[in-house]
């Protein structure tokens, strides 16, 4: 969600809310958003209801696939910010993008950690909709 942040101006205009749902608690959901600024409000599903509702799914090959794990090397190497293991390394997330009725306009479950649709994509989703 960090690439969205400096769009969150566009989101709004577009009279559209970000909302992240996380199954972590809610010590390390402030302290994320502390860390990130992000400018997004963040709800807790401990239980992981959302992440079922929406097939989300946990995978071990998929989060520690070669190509995962160079990308993690990567950003080490630049000096990227790192926010460390805060529960379960191995639950795959997902961007879904939902109108005013309910309806999924957009769905996109995340193969890996690193699996994000573009910000192009989510703001034309959003246009879309207007």
């Amino acid at each position: 969600m960090a690439q969205l942040a400096p769009h969150s101006s566009e989101i709004r205009a577009l009279h559209a809310e970000v909302v992240l749902v996380s199954f972590g608690t809610e010590h390390w959901a402030r302290m994320w958003l502390q860390e990130t600024g992000s400018p997004f409000r963040i709800l807790l599903d401990p239980e992981r209801q959302a992440y079922h509702a929406y097939g989300l799914k946990s995978s071990v090959l998929r989060s520690w696939a070669p190509p995962n794990i160079g990308y993690y090397a990567k950003a080490a190497l630049q000096g990227r910010e790192r926010y460390g293991r805060r529960g379960d390394p191995h639950q795959l997330g997902g961007d879904f993008i939902i109108d005013r009725r309910g309806f999924v306009r957009l769905a996109h479950p995340s193969s890996n950690p690193t699996d994000r649709p573009s910000v192009e994509l989510l703001l034309h989703t959003l246009a879309s909709l207007t």
